[in-house]
């Protein structure tokens, strides 16, 4: 699908939950200059990892409704440090989707995991 096929609408949304955390006076930091900044976003990625490993714990018991929950939790988290970042996430979503288009099916390996 080429890049302009993707809505830009998920940047406003981004843009949304950082305001929502900010009012929450949670801290995601725009940049990784120093290592307070840079400590702090690897905290927040593995808050991304948390969120992730408690949806795999949701499959495991074959939990749909907390699987939505977790899936949810993992978008928002990344979306926060996107937006807190000041990246445009349509176009960096939309570029990587434009680089995966031009890779052989499952990466050139022999199973589609």
């Amino acid at each position: 699908m080429p890049s302009g096929m993707w809505s830009a609408d998920i940047n406003e949304l981004a843009a949304q939950i950082q305001t929502w955390r900010e009012g929450k006076g949670f801290h995601t930091p725009g940049g990784m200059n120093t290592k307070n900044d840079r400590d702090m976003m690897l905290a927040k990625l593995m808050l991304v990892v948390t969120e992730v490993s408690e949806a795999a714990e949701a499959v495991r018991h074959t939990d749909e409704d907390n699987f939505k929950e977790e899936i949810a939790d993992t978008f928002i988290r990344l979306f926060d440090i996107s937006s807190a970042m000041g990246f445009d996430v349509h176009k960096i979503i939309s570029d990587k989707m434009d680089i995966n288009a031009t890779r052989p099916p499952n990466h050139g390996k022999t199973t589609s995991v």
